[in-house]
C-alpha cells in the first residue's frame, strides 16, 4: 500500500451491509474465546471507496479487538453517520492501559507486550495496514483510552 503503484478502484457501495457482513463471523469467534461482540450498525449508509479494502479494515480491527481484549472481554463495533461522513468505532475492554491517545499502535511491528503477542500470534502489522487503508480513503484513524480499562479505535471516513 505504501508503494502507490496501482491505483485503487473506488465505487459507491452499501457500507452498512459490508460492515455487518464482515463483522458477523466474529461473533462466534469472540464467543469461543469467552468474549462478547456487540454490533450497532446504522442501516442504509452508503460510501464511495474500495469495498474490499473497507472489509479488510473491519476484519483487522475486529481481529485485533478479539485478540487483545481481556478475558471475559466485551467488544463493541459501531457504525453511524457523522459530520462530513461516517464513523466506525471498535471498543474493547482491556486489563490495563494508560488513559489517553495510543496512536503508537498504528506503527509497523509495534507490540505493547511481547509476551502476550507470542500467545496471540501475529506480526504487529495489522493496525498499520488499517492505518494505510484509512489513509487511502482520505480518512482519519485514532486510538484512545478514556478510562484505562478500554480502548477505542475510531475511523472517520
Amino acid at each position: 500500500m505504501d508503494e502507490d503503484t496501482v491505483p485503487v478502484e473506488m465505487q459507491d457501495f452499501e457500507l452498512s451491509d459490508a460492515v455487518l457482513d464482515t463483522a458477523e463471523p466474529f461473533i462466534p469467534l469472540a464467543a469461543s474465546r469467552g468474549k462478547t461482540l456487540t454490533l450497532q450498525i446504522e442501516p442504509g449508509i452508503r460510501f464511495h471507496g474500495n469495498e474490499t479494502m473497507i472489509r479488510q479494515l473491519v476484519s483487522l480491527l475486529l481481529d485485533n479487538a478479539v485478540k487483545y481484549s481481556d478475558e471475559g472481554g466485551r467488544i463493541l463495533l459501531s457504525l453511524c453517520v457523522h459530520t462530513k461522513g461516517c464513523l466506525l468505532t471498535v471498543t474493547n475492554s482491556v486489563s490495563a492501559i494508560k488513559p489517553g491517545r495510543h496512536d503508537e499502535l498504528f506503527e509497523r511491528f509495534y507490540r505493547p507486550d511481547n509476551s502476550r503477542s507470542r500467545e496471540t500470534g501475529g506480526f504487529g502489522i495489522g493496525l498499520s495496514v488499517a492505518y494505510a487503508i484509512v489513509g487511502t480513503h482520505k480518512g482519519k484513524i485514532s486510538a484512545k483510552s478514556e478510562d484505562g480499562a478500554s480502548l477505542t479505535i475510531s475511523v472517520r471516513l
